[in-house]
């Protein structure tokens, strides 16, 4: 059986494709196992459609948002490598990443628009990005605020909902994980799909969990 990440979210779709799967505060949508799983598809073929490879890196640099989730679980089910960047960090800071991970496209909110617009002014040998894609929230102007970017709900639209031919299983290269260097610039820690789908089972194994048990999402989605 290949072990895929994303492939926790398909199946969960065909069991109960009806059931809320993920609650958006910020915006109050209501999204269900079905629904979610469609958008990652489609998320997935939309990287596709880029000319995203097995093995090539997409940066995450979001708030926790339903956008975060699709494009994690779509860069999964393709084989790509998902680099979740720290909110935190400065322009400098984020180029040095972009740089040492090789990340081919970087996916960003609405809320980083200005110090994205400045990592993209600084040219390509400055963080080697191929592809900015913007996450506009309703009725920011998104274009005039990211002329340089493409916008994400666009692409996504374009693209089919279907599954996407499985890219990566077991011990591939899932996401890279920067450490926060205070003894020096950070290092890239490899998580494979093996490595992810180890943590799900640890948890079932020691959380008293049970069917439509909901949690609270707390922590930043880009932590580990």
């Amino acid at each position: 059986m290949d072990n895929n990440i994303g492939l926790f979210l398909t199946k969960r779709a065909h069991l109960n494709p009806d059931l809320e799967g993920f609650i958006d505060d910020a915006s109050g949508a209501r999204l269900t196992f079905g629904a979610i799983n469609a958008t990652c598809n489609r998320t997935a073929n939309m990287l596709r459609q880029l000319g995203l490879a097995k093995g090539e890196r997409v940066a995450l640099l979001m708030l926790n948002c339903p956008e975060f989730l699709e494009s994690f679980m779509g860069v999964a089910k393709i084989g790509g490598v998902v680099v979740p960047l720290n909110i935190r960090l400065v322009a400098d800071e984020l180029a040095f990443i972009l740089r040492d991970s090789g990340a081919k496209v970087l996916i960003f909110g609405a809320e980083f628009a200005e110090v994205v617009a400045d990592l993209s002014s600084r040219g390509a040998d400055a963080t080697h990005v191929e592809h900015w894609i913007y996450v506009a929230a309703p009725g920011d102007g998104g274009p005039e605020r990211a002329p340089f970017a493409t916008d994400y709900h666009t692409l996504q639209a374009a693209a089919p909902a279907a599954e996407p031919a499985l890219g990566a299983r077991d011990d591939d290269m899932l996401y890279i994980m920067y450490t926060s260097g205070t003894t020096g610039l950070p290092k890239g820690v490899v998580h494979t799909h093996t490595t992810a789908i180890w943590a799900c089972i640890t948890l079932a194994a020691t959380a008293t969990m049970e069917f439509k048990d909901r949690f609270l999402m707390m922590l930043p989605a880009y932590h580990v």
